[in-house]
């Protein structure tokens, strides 16, 4: 069975309070099991039918080395001394989210166009589920990957976002644009600092953030929004610029 580690007391918690996952086990010290009770606010009950295996300190980051090891994940050490181990998180095909927009029904899609930091996506997740975000949509090829390190840094944003894939980007929103929806673009090359009047569905397009969109993105986007500086820096971590931009794009009526 696929299964996905989850780390981090509120990535937990959240994924435990998720009815779309299936927990297969709780792994903790007594540190750990004391935590998810004082920081993640669980109730005792809400662990009733979890199997959990409570072990050492020592012996947690063992357990949790070999199965980083065996799904080829980069190592490090469990926060809090608990991990937990659930059914792994779904990723969608397109299909369902076009058939969301062609039923009119309400999203909030966000593009991710090159952004191969975990650290960077798992921020960016937590503020888009901050915004309800519905769909995080990128391509298969050059992203991030979702993973243990990405899970807890994104705080438990993981289990009410759609993820999506697709083989192409500027494809995907190809077909948007056929749907009538306009997607808007973060770039510094525009001199557009405001969103304008953007009706029906939104989806905000983020590039990396050494190179920001790709030429192939960049040239389908009749909308694209700039974050204008008001002191000396000039740039900003992709993850800030994420969270000001979607403030701007999604905090909109």
């Amino acid at each position: 069975m696929e299964q996905d580690i989850i780390v981090g007391v509120h990535s937990i918690v959240h994924a435990i309070r998720n009815p779309k996952r299936k927990t297969i086990e709780l792994v903790a010290c007594e540190e750990g099991i004391d935590k998810l009770y004082k920081m993640g606010g669980i109730k005792k009950q809400e662990l009733d039918g979890i199997k959990v295996k409570l072990v050492s300190s020592h012996k947690v980051q063992e357990l949790a080395k070999e199965l980083y090891t065996e799904q080829e994940f980069q190592y490090s050490r469990v926060p809090s001394g608990v991990f937990l181990l659930t059914s792994q998180k779904e990723i969608l095909e397109t299909k369902p989210l076009f058939d969301s927009i062609d039923n009119v029904e309400e999203v909030k899609i966000l593009c991710l166009d090159g952004v191969t930091d975990v650290h960077n996506a798992g921020a960016i997740m937590r503020t888009a589920a901050f915004y309800n975000v519905t769909h995080i949509v990128f391509a298969v090829k050059n992203n991030f990957n979702i993973g243990p390190s990405m899970a807890r840094i994104a705080s438990g944003a993981l289990e009410y976002i759609d993820i999506v894939k697709c083989n192409s980007l500027p494809k995907f929103l190809s077909a948007l644009i056929k749907r009538n929806v306009t997607p808007i673009g973060l770039t510094e090359h525009t001199d557009d600092n405001e969103l304008g009047e953007i009706n029906g569905i939104k989806c905000l397009v983020l590039g990396a953030e050494d190179r920001g969109l790709s030429h192939a993105t960049v040239r389908l986007l009749e909308k694209k929004i700039r974050l204008e500086p008001m002191g000396k820096i000039e740039s900003l971590n992709v993850s800030v610029a994420a969270a000001i931009a979607m403030e701007k794009v999604f905090s909109k009526k």
